[in-house]
């Protein structure tokens, strides 16, 4: 593709594809993904958490750098790619939907990313009338929570679960939705859900050695045991 883009200057408009491409492909992309993955588990190989999905930080850049790219394309391409569409509108919608409804992330960044980058009112109105809270709410609550991201995802998801929750008709699911939430953020930042879950890897191998340990939130105060010593003996007459 460069070299393409370099021997054609019909083909300069391409230029904006070629440095998205390139800035996805990266040999390593640890540093914009989650530690956790789609799940909210922690997944260890090689010592160090699996990486899962895009932060919400780097997928709001993403979604920055394909409106900027199509927005230089229409401005300064050729008229037959003066339409061109890398994102649709319904795709916008339906990321903006992950983002508010399966991710949590009230803030509803989406149509403000869009309008900061195209200079255009978003197409879509509002996705749900009854959020009570918004960008100027969760602005205020990541300052108290002073820069810990765990911590501030944690109490955003557990307020919006308790907003579905509160007008429905039937609750069933609700103590699972918390627990959910819990399990995904409770952690002390990354090092912590590391160490966690390294201990859990490391007692689930003793165990099929036939050793047992009794995992406790305090590595200094684990116990370690022999299988013998927690199944009471068995003898034969």
């Amino acid at each position: 593709m460069h070299a393409m883009i370099q021997n054609d200057e019909e083909k300069e408009w391409m230029l904006p594809l070629l440095e998205l491409r390139n800035a996805l492909d990266v040999p390593d992309d640890r540093h914009l993904r989650d530690f956790r993955r789609m799940s909210g588990l922690v997944q260890i190989f090689h010592d160090k958490p699996i990486p899962g999905p895009y932060t919400e930080r780097s997928r709001g850049e993403w979604l920055r750098k394909v409106l900027q790219a199509q927005k230089w394309i229409r401005i300064h391409g050729p008229a037959y790619v003066r339409g061109i569409e890398l994102i649709s509108l319904p795709e916008l919608n339906e990321i903006r939907r992950i983002w508010v409804v399966e991710k949590h992330e009230i803030e509803d960044t989406l149509p403000r990313i869009y309008e900061e980058v195209v200079e255009e009112s978003f197409p879509a109105g509002p996705l749900d009338d009854n959020l009570a809270l918004g960008l100027e709410e969760m602005t205020i609550l990541r300052g108290i929570c002073e820069g810990n991201d765990l911590l501030y995802e944690l109490t955003r998801e557990l307020l919006d679960v308790e907003r579905r929750y509160r007008t429905a008709t039937k609750r069933s699911g609700l103590f699972e939705a918390l627990e959910d939430a819990l399990g995904r953020s409770f952690y002390a930042d990354e090092s912590d859900a590391t160490q966690r879950a390294l201990r859990l890897r490391d007692a689930r191998e003793r165990a099929k050695e036939g050793s047992y340990q009794q995992l406790t939130l305090d590595p200094r105060i684990e116990e370690s045991r022999t299988i013998e010593d927690v199944l009471p003996a068995v003898t034969t007459e």
